[in-house]
């Protein structure tokens, strides 16, 4: 089996899904790396297969010790050398970094490392590809961007910002607005406002991605092809037509601007990118099949791997430990997989699911741990005072134990943490550096009630998540063959669903998937900070069973278990909830009365109740699915597994005169699911893969000891536990 190691400082979502995480302090990072190096080049430990470079970096590390290397990277030297041995054992491997939350003033040195160790190990060419990165349009680093735009920027005439947002994204320390406002004539282009189309001189908005022909290259060898798949809303104009009718206009516009409208550029586009990626011109055929599919793919051969340099700049003085422990705390900016780094206008769907490891919408909040706590004199929801050489910015506290006690943890897309980057950049690559500002905090003196999901992040002895190893890989299971009253009969259909947890990885696009799906309103910050969520599917996160206790970080998507013993079927007195004969718990909406009886008998909590009636404002008004009924205030709901798209298929096989096939039916959250750990299906079908996904010596069911018969199977997280 396939193992994960996460390192940092802070436990993020990837690291959610590891089996070790060696937790080094906030530039830690790349004296693991080195360390991971040494001890694999080093000759006594006799790792066999390795790059030729090997003696040659040995000689160049012998002399860093590995005392002060794990001095450096603030953890013990035997959980390095564990790793060591564990990557000298198991091949191929890849090795990633650095991400966001370790992108400090040695960021590049901490890429170097990597690729010596991708490179040692022999994974170049075998896991880690090289050359496959998309040339076109390259980015410009931070440190160009502000030199060319925000010193020189009297001198910029005509600045167009095309669906940026560096207002909103930049560290405010730079005053980006000021600097762009300098310029002579400031045009902003995009499809929502934001702050810096608010200090545009002129904003000319743009086609939605629906709207408009677009293309894009994430890699060599894929092309992504977009065309217009509604009518446009409003009174807008795609850029690229904005463009070309102003190139028109300029002398000797013919040679560079040949193209009458958008769509005969998409065209030459995809003749360019059919001779690039498939060396073979667009016929109608081609072009018909790469509109169906949105793109054109091909699989390209990497570049040959190029030989690292055999000697390591200054090896000495990246590696040199601290003279003694930091005195200050160290600040971890981290992007969030729903907010990302911020800016641009906040999507309602992303703002209101709550981030998997903190269980917190809306709001900022500033991550500690419990020792951390301890010494401030804080809990969570108090108001600290977070200060760098930046700015200041006032955050609830967050605690937790998935951070170090010597760390921040902030996440990049919420208000008032820009506050608090100081506008510098690394000085090799020129990326906008994140980490490595020391951090003040105390408390504000105030508090507030934070926006969260969570009840308890512990599991309390209730084995809500269970978990299995590769030598124990079966879990028993409580008998429940005894039986008081027969069970409800399912003559044609059980549908079910199995969810792998060991393929979950908290991404949370299941939950968004199932706000779109199913007309989910959302209700807003002030009723997150009451505990009312709408949302039918929500990802739990468990810290362990008992506070103080071991971290195990387990993650479980909680939405109807669809019981064959549903408690909340007998206490509806109008019989709104019942079972169906395709194992269904259905809602009939119109017959709610809104008492509450089913969410109150719930083991799960799964059901949501309309505080109040749903405002979808033009345009959301055409998100709706017209195939799920909106609900009123007063009424319960919650999952039904797409009981439209259920019924839908039964009608489609019904006039086909044939039986659903497996497979047939996927729901949403299944759909959208990146990782596919998401099955559904038909449990009376034997041969069904729900069925055999569910007779799994790794399945069991959430609280089965209840008796409730859930047709959910959840197959169990495969944990491998580190020796102390």
């Amino acid at each position: 089996r396939t193992r994960l190691a996460w390192i940092g400082p802070r436990l993020a979502l990837t690291g959610a899904s590891a089996d070790a995480w060696l937790r080094c302090r906030s530039g830690g990072e790349r004296a693991v790396a080195f360390g991971l190096l040494r001890w694999l080049v080093d000759p006594a430990q006799g790792v066999a297969g390795l790059a030729p470079e090997a003696p040659a970096l040995w000689r160049r590390l012998q002399p860093v010790s590995p005392e002060a290397l794990a001095a450096s990277a603030g953890l013990p030297w035997r959980e390095v050398e564990r790793l060591a041995r564990e990557l000298a054992a198991r091949r191929p491997s890849a090795l990633l970094g650095p991400g966001p939350a370790a992108q400090g003033e040695d960021a590049t040195a901490l890429a170097g490392a990597v690729a010596l160790l991708n490179h040692v190990l022999g994974n170049t060419g075998a896991t880690v590809l090289l050359g496959l990165d998309a040339r076109e349009d390259p980015a410009t680093p931070y440190a160009g961007v502000r030199r060319q735009v925000f010193h020189q920027a009297g001198a910029v005439k005509v600045l167009l910002v095309h669906r940026v947002d560096p207002v909103g994204t930049l560290p405010e320390a730079l005053h980006a607005g000021e600097a762009i406002g300098r310029a002579g004539l400031v045009v902003g282009t995009s499809d929502r406002p934001d702050a810096t189309l608010a200090r545009a001189h002129l904003v000319l908005p743009d086609h939605h991605t629906l709207e408009a022909f677009e293309d894009a290259v994430p890699r060599r060898g894929v092309v992504n092809l977009g065309q217009p798949a509604m009518t446009p809303l409003g009174d807008t104009r795609p850029l690229v037509q904005v463009l070309l009718e102003v190139g028109a206009k300029l002398p000797a516009a013919a040679a560079h601007f040949p193209f009458a409208d958008p769509y005969e550029l998409a065209q030459a586009r995809g003749e360019k990118y059919a001779a690039e990626v498939l060396g073979r011109p667009l016929d109608p055929a081609l072009a018909r099949d790469a509109a169906q599919r949105g793109g054109l793919w091909a699989d390209p051969p990497p570049t040959a791997t190029p030989a690292p340099p055999r000697r390591l700049e200054a090896a000495e003085e990246l590696l040199e430990p601290p003279a003694a422990a930091p005195a200050a705390l160290a600040l971890v900016p981290y992007p969030t997989p729903l907010r990302r780094e911020g800016g641009g206008a906040p999507v309602p769907w992303l703002e209101e699911v709550p981030d998997v490891m903190s269980s917190v919408s809306y709001s900022g909040w500033a991550e500690l741990s419990p020792e951390r706590a301890r010494l401030l004199g804080v809990r969570t929801g108090d108001f600290l005072a977070v200060a760098t050489v930046a700015g200041r910015a006032e955050l609830p506290a967050y605690v937790t134990p998935a951070i170090r006690d010597d760390a921040i943890g902030v996440p990049l897309g919420a208000p008032g943490v820009r506050a608090l980057l100081a506008p510098a950049w690394e000085g090799r690559s020129g990326a906008l550096r994140f980490t490595g500002q020391a951090v003040t905090v105390t408390p504000a003196g105030r508090r507030t009630a934070l926006p969260l999901l969570e009840g308890s992040p512990y599991q309390h002895g209730r084995e809500i998540v269970r978990t299995v190893s590769t030598a124990a890989p079966a879990l028993a299971r409580p008998d429940l063959s005894a039986v008081m009253y027969q069970p409800p009969a399912h003559p044609e259909h059980r549908w079910g669903m199995a969810i792998d947890l060991d393929r979950c990885t908290g991404c949370q696009a299941c939950v968004v998937a199932c706000y779109a799906e199913n007309n989910v309103p959302v209700m807003g910050p002030e009723a997150a900070r009451q505990g009312r969520s709408m949302a039918w599917l929500r990802i739990e996160r468990y810290l362990g069973d008992e506070p103080g206790g071991p971290l195990e970080l387990d993650l479980l998507p909680m939405l109807c278990q669809q019981c064959t013993n549903a408690p909340c079927e007998p206490v509806c007195p109008v019989l709104a909830t019942y079972h169906t004969e395709e194992g269904l718990n259905a809602q009939v909406y119109n017959r709610c009365v809104g008492t509450r009886y089913c969410s109150n008998n719930c083991p799960y909590k799964v059901r949501t109740f309309n505080w109040r009636d749903a405002r979808f404002e033009r345009p959301l008004d055409l998100q709706l699915n017209p195939d799920v009924t909106v609900r009123s205030k007063g009424v319960m709901e919650k999952c039904t597994f797409c009981v439209q798209r259920i019924r839908a298929a039964e009608i489609d096989a019904r006039g086909e005169q044939r039986p659903v096939a497996d497979g047939e039916i996927v729901p949403a959250c299944a759909q959208t699911c990146p990782a596919q750990a998401i099955t559904f299906g038909d449990l009376n079908d034997p041969a069904s893969r729900v069925s055999r996904l569910a007779a799994q010596p790794r399945g069991f069911a959430a609280l089965e000891e209840l008796n409730t018969r859930p047709a959910i199977t959840y197959l169990a997280k495969v944990r491998e536990r580190e020796e102390p």
